[in-house]
């Protein structure tokens, strides 16, 4: 599922919050005022052609001084929204920041709030963005329009999308069902639904996705939401290529290819249809064919600097240069992979750290309020008493003591809970070693000092997504829980060892030489094919391919770069026959 992870959402989110505008752009139309014909006109190109949106808002800049204090408001929010497709997120910071304290209306304010976290999140401004949105969710016991709170909805379900944070995310989804329980809405039950199928893609659910799939293509289609229906479509064909079935995958992807064609060829989703497709008719060896789609899908990632879809068509051009034998045009699309791999994984490290960072600050300050409302109420009672006679002195004393007794209990408890907060940031929860933040931080640790060489191993294992689909994903998870506790019984105090994700594992070994890393590393392969799978109800082989990467005493190399070096290795092993060591030369 790893390409489904390439979504950007920016087309997925701005169509929803068109959608939301149109809405509002009805009602508007009722005031008697002309200036409601341009307003119109700009929500209309903003939901098909942006780019010839530029003149209609030079009008209304002149305009502005007319405008009633409802017509600003959606001057203002069709302007950001404008801003955002154009790419202009700085502008549309600056021009939301210089117009939101003016906002009295909940509704409105709430779709101000949804632009500013979208423009921080394309910023890489994540705290921010999560700020903005945190204020957006306080608003919603507030919020009367539908589309105004589907629009805060969508805006924290699609931000906890990009952090990975897909738990959050799915919570978000579900509650656009909320707002109608009779799901008589149907475009909460469309989006909510379909926001609901892309998470679990995502998170590598694929048999909840794929039951729920028909269902949301036909409500979103039936209720006039075609765009969203075939982005739906778009991941079925993508997901069939990924789970082997390539030729029902390459049909649906073709068709649906041709209706894109025809609303919206510049769709992120375009671009995954046409790498799946290239993938498809490589398994079917048209190397032609997919050099064509392949190549197509670079290009258009590569003109929108899309670089989660840039890596992705990236490595599969050199898969398919690799095919045609054409193997130094291979390695500088690997190469290519391979720099903006390090780039996205420096991403994700930043958001994985402001998520954290803004989740612990929150629940910081709640518990701080809190404790500062159960001082209050403790003065408060003292006071009280305080006014009484002697009779009631012990009563007060008694009262005292219970309170701080129980105080004191609380902020035991907050104490734990931090505490559990912390080793939770750290460690993976499903291997029980630490996860990547806590690996990296760790391993940039220890590069700091180059007095003694410092080895990194890098391990994948070899088709662990066909022990996924032939077992299940139960059978997957106790593979990687058991080769995590088979490899820390290998290892030295001072090694750390990690899970980057998936099924990719690291170890830094520090005053480690290269001879002894790659000595350990065969180590590893070989109980790694000695772990008995009897126990997990299936009798199957696992293996592994590793990558190893020294850097020499007193030599300056980075840790990222430590990293990269050891993948580099890791892919000569696989390209070699996987179930090897391979040192980086």
């Amino acid at each position: 599922m790893a390409n489904l992870k390439l979504n950007a959402n920016s087309i997925f989110t701005n169509l929803i919050f068109l959608i939301a505008l149109l809405f509002s752009s009805i009602a508007a139309s009722d005031e008697p005022n002309s200036n409601n014909e341009l307003l119109n006109l700009a929500t209309q190109y903003l939901g098909s052609a942006p780019e010839k949106a530029f003149d209609t808002f030079a009008r209304l800049e002149k305009l502005r001084p007319t405008f009633t204090p409802k017509q600003t408001d959606r001057y203002y929010l069709l302007k950001a929204s404008w801003l955002g497709f154009s790419g202009m997120h700085r502008d549309r910071i600056e021009l939301i920041q210089s117009y939101i304290a003016q906002v009295s209306d909940i509704d409105s304010k709430v779709k101000f709030l949804y632009e500013l976290s979208d423009a921080y999140t394309n910023q890489g401004e994540y705290e921010n963005a999560l700020s903005a949105m945190n204020q957006s969710i306080s608003l919603l016991p507030q919020i009367s329009d539908m589309q105004a709170k589907l629009s805060m909805l969508q805006s924290a379900a699609t931000l906890f999308k990009s952090l990975h944070a897909y738990d959050d995310a799915i919570l978000y989804a579900q509650r656009m069902y909320l707002i109608d329980p009779n799901r008589s809405n149907k475009l909460a039950t469309c989006l909510g639904s379909s926001n609901e199928i892309e998470i679990n893609f995502l998170r590598g659910s694929r048999n909840l996705a794929k039951a729920a799939l028909p269902m949301a293509i036909q409500v979103c289609q039936e209720n006039g939401i075609a765009a969203i229906a075939l982005m739906l479509k778009a991941l079925d064909a993508v997901d069939s290529v990924n789970s082997g079935l390539t030729e029902q995958g390459l049909k649906t992807g073709l068709t649906v290819l041709t209706e894109f064609a025809k609303t919206n060829e510049n769709s992120d989703y375009v671009i995954q249809l046409k790498e799946g497709i290239a993938r498809a008719y490589l398994k079917l060896s048209n190397l032609n064919q997919a050099e064509h789609f392949a190549d197509q899908a670079y290009q258009q990632a590569k003109s929108r600097n899309l670089v989660q879809l840039l890596e992705k068509t990236s490595r599969t051009m050199a898969a398919i240069k690799r095919a045609q034998g054409q193997f130094s045009s291979a390695l500088e699309y690997y190469d290519t992979s391979l720099a903006l791999k390090d780039k996205i994984l420096d991403d994700q490290l930043h958001k994985n750290l402001a998520y954290q960072r803004v989740k612990y600050d929150s629940q910081d300050k709640a518990n701080q309020l809190s404790l500062l409302e159960q001082k209050n109420k403790t003065l408060a009672i003292a006071r009280q008493l305080e006014k009484r006679n002697n009779q009631n002195l012990i009563l007060l004393v008694t009262l005292i003591s219970v309170m701080l007794l129980i105080l004191t209990a609380w902020l035991i408890r907050i104490w734990q809970q931090k505490n559990q907060f912390r080793e939770t940031a750290q460690i993976d929860g499903l291997t029980q070693i630490s996860n990547r933040a806590h690996f990296i931080a760790g391993g940039v640790q220890a590069m700091q000092s180059n007095h003694a060489a410092v080895s990194v191993i890098l391990f994948d294992m070899d088709f662990f997504k066909r022990i996924n689909d032939s077992f299940g994903h139960a059978v997957g998870d106790w593979v990687l829980r058991t080769v995590a506790e088979k490899i820390k019984t290998l290892l030295g105090k001072k090694d750390l060892f990690g899970r980057l994700g998936g099924e990719e594992f690291v170890i830094c070994a520090p005053g480690a030489s290269e001879a002894e890393t790659v000595a350990l590393a065969e180590r590893c392969r070989v109980a790694i094919m000695e772990i008995d799978t009897n126990p997990s109800g299936y009798r199957f082989p696992i293996s592994a391919s590793f990558g190893v990467a020294t850097r020499a005493a007193h030599a300056s190399t980075s840790f990222e770069d430590m990293l990269a070096a050891a993948d580099k290795a890791l892919y000569v092993s696989k390209t070699d026959g996987r179930n090897r060591v391979s040192a980086f030369q």
